[in-house]
């Protein structure tokens, strides 16, 4: 029952921001975000908290303005995704701008696939969308599956609609492996908390689980793997920004290679974090074990 309530909600919220323009919808949810986050507040403090260990040299004030845009951003994003399936492929690039797409159709070169690794930043449903269209390959999405059913089978289908192909992350090692070794494109977001026994990675400063896959991946087939943000610049104005991660030179036992991979691609994330700290999703539990790392560390130093 619960489900069903939640997914009526769902579909309500669908049908109403499709009565107006992308634009529109855009104002709409950054208008929702700052009178929620005002108002409600939920997690304000697990924001402020994230963001003042990321940025101690900022004031009080400066803070707040980040936390305050970053929450508007997350609803825009949100109302976004409702929004998608009505966008046409000429909208998307006629909205979305990727400079440096033959860039990216030139790592397919090697042979051995290319990994896409992306964030909770700026709009990253829309952005799977528009790498579709602007680069039309093959491309597999690791995913992790909604809890509502409902609401499970319609974000499936709105990320699917250009022809990807969308693998459960408990899959996702046998049927990204296969793809890349077809010479195709693994896609996946990679800045979530990774468990407790995770690769810990610095991250503004702090030691913060990090998901293996990524670094699996690249160490098993040897593709090439890049970043790719897509950044708000405007109203209904975004740019795909793409920069490589340096795979080479790794050395050690094969976990020093996956701890040092691990490091190199947060490394990058942060990097653009910092450039656009309210385009991000600071609300998220990103250091939930570094406090147990840390004493763990502290009794069985390495």
């Amino acid at each position: 029952m619960q489900n069903h309530i939640e997914y009526f909600f769902f579909r309500l919220a669908y049908l109403f921001v499709r009565l107006f323009s992308f634009q529109n919808v855009q104002r709409l949810g950054s208008g929702f975000g700052a009178f929620i986050f005002s108002v409600i507040g939920p997690r304000k403090k697990l924001i402020l908290d994230n963001l003042r260990h990321a940025f101690p040299e900022k004031t009080e004030a400066e803070i707040m303005v980040i936390a305050k845009a970053s929450f508007q951003n997350l609803l825009t994003a949100y109302f976004e995704i409702l929004y998608l399936d009505k966008l046409t492929a000429e909208q998307i690039q006629q909205y979305i701008s990727f400079p440096e797409k033959e860039k990216m159709k030139s790592y397919l070169k090697s042979g051995k696939g290319l990994i896409v690794l992306t964030g909770h930043y700026g709009s990253w449903e829309l952005c799977a969308l528009a790498v579709s269209v602007h680069v039309p390959e093959k491309y597999t999405i690791v995913v992790q599956k909604q809890r509502n059913p409902f609401v499970n089978d319609f974000i499936s289908s709105m990320r699917s609609r250009f022809g990807s192909k969308l693998v459960l992350m408990e899959r996702a090692l046998r049927d990204s492996l296969r793809a890349l070794s077809n010479n195709e494109i693994v896609a996946l977001i990679a800045d979530q908390s990774g468990p407790e026994s995770g690769i810990y990675a610095n991250f503004f400063g702090r030691p913060a689980s990090t998901h293996q896959g990524p670094a699996v991946f690249q160490l098993r087939s040897g593709a090439p793997m890049i970043m790719l943000m897509l950044v708000r610049e405007g109203l209904s104005k975004f740019k795909i920004e793409l920069e490589e991660i340096d795979t080479t030179n790794l050395t050690g036992t094969n976990e020093a290679k996956m701890v040092e991979l691990t490091q190199r691609h947060v490394s990058v994330l942060e990097k653009y974090i910092r450039l656009h700290p309210e385009q991000w999703l600071w609300m998220h539990k990103r250091w939930k074990h570094t406090e147990t790392y840390l004493k763990r560390m502290k009794k069985d130093p390495i």
